[in-house]
């Protein structure tokens, strides 16, 4: 990667490559043939600190200031040493990755690892403003993610961020994905999460994602839950299209984002709690299919009034209601059910 030069191609072949692999301000393609695999060394350098806990920012592979890179033909794996926050792919400063047909797995420590202490992603584009890089607050990217399979991370498969009202924001494709979660350590587990940053997701499938983390439980106003696609503080622009999520806490959560997401025509599955949950700021789902679980959508209110409109969701197998309105604190949730 060093030795190549701006513009040009880096055909990786076959085996296990153990280091850590940084891109900076270079435009490369990078190809792996013949189950070309990045592992994780034991012991990371960072690259930032996460200024809530004290952590070190580590990635396996890193892709910096300003680069663009096409990367296809991967696998990145762990597992990661205890202690940092790692993301298997990590793009930011600016830096942009089409990132197609590859691998990221095992983005988490051993089992021993104190939950406190443990920290794994497995692809990441931008960062949020508590994570300070070379003096700066958090960090902007942008890319395509496109048939790409992710698996055995700790906290997020995929996690979109930037700084708020960042110009451009971060700014990324999800398609044609495959997120699966699950972790012997105790985590609040999110398939795909996006923050301040502008997404299109469409045609994943998310399975099993499901918080195991002290406080977790079914209220969504006094508990922690996780979620196969989750919206946090979300800018408008955001579409969530033609997924299909199963296994989790809520299938969808758009939370504290309003009216920033369409929630169209996804395929919802067993999630536990909630297909789709809206809560603190308006919001609106189309044509999704829901069966099972307690509740087909939430509209939840506890720091905002909250109104969402549904129109044409086919909801059935619910084993409490098919739409089920939650406030508290003297807020207000509104479902208005239309249709089509």
């Amino acid at each position: 990667m060093d030795a190549a030069a701006s513009g040009g191609t880096v055909v990786v072949q076959g085996g296990t490559h153990t280091e850590q692999v940084v891109v900076t301000g270079k435009d490369l393609r990078l190809v792996g043939v013949d189950g070309a695999t990045v592992k994780a060394p034991t012991t990371l350098t960072p690259y930032g600190t996460n200024t809530n806990t004290g952590q070190p920012m580590s990635a396996v592979v890193r892709i910096a200031h300003g680069a663009h890179v096409r990367m296809t033909g991967f696998t990145v794996s762990g597992p990661i040493p205890c202690g940092p926050e790692v993301g298997g792919i990590t793009v930011l400063q600016a830096a942009e990755l089409d990132l197609t047909d590859s691998r990221v797995t095992d983005m988490q420590p051993d089992p021993s690892c104190p939950a406190e202490q443990a920290g794994g992603r497995g692809v990441v584009y931008g960062l949020p403003p508590f994570v300070r890089v070379d003096g700066a607050e958090g960090s902007t990217a942008s890319g395509r993610v496109a048939r790409v399979r992710i698996a055995r991370y700790l906290l997020d498969g995929i996690n979109l961020a930037g700084p708020p009202e960042a110009v451009p924001p971060t700014r990324v494709t999800v398609l044609d994905s495959e997120i699966t979660g699950g972790t012997p350590i105790p985590a609040e587990q999110f398939g795909i999460a996006i923050g301040q940053a502008v997404a299109t997701v469409t045609g994943n499938t998310v399975a099993d994602s499901v918080c195991t983390a002290p406080g977790c439980g079914p209220d969504p106003i006094n508990d922690l839950q996780s979620g196969g696609i989750f919206a946090g503080f979300t800018p408008a622009g955001t579409t969530i299209t033609g997924n299909r999520v199963s296994g989790t806490d809520i299938g969808i959560y758009q939370y504290a984002g309003p009216n920033c997401c369409r929630i169209t025509a996804n395929v919802l599955k067993d999630n536990r709690f909630f297909g789709v949950a809206i809560q603190d700021g308006d919001g609106g789902t189309e044509q999704n299919v829901i069966t099972g679980g307690r509740v087909g959508i939430g509209v939840i209110a506890d720091s905002a009034d909250t109104t969402a409109t549904l129109r044409g969701d086919v909801i059935s197998g619910t084993t409490d209601a098919p739409v089920r309105e939650l406030q508290c604190c003297g807020f207000t949730a509104t479902a208005v059910v239309k249709p089509d």
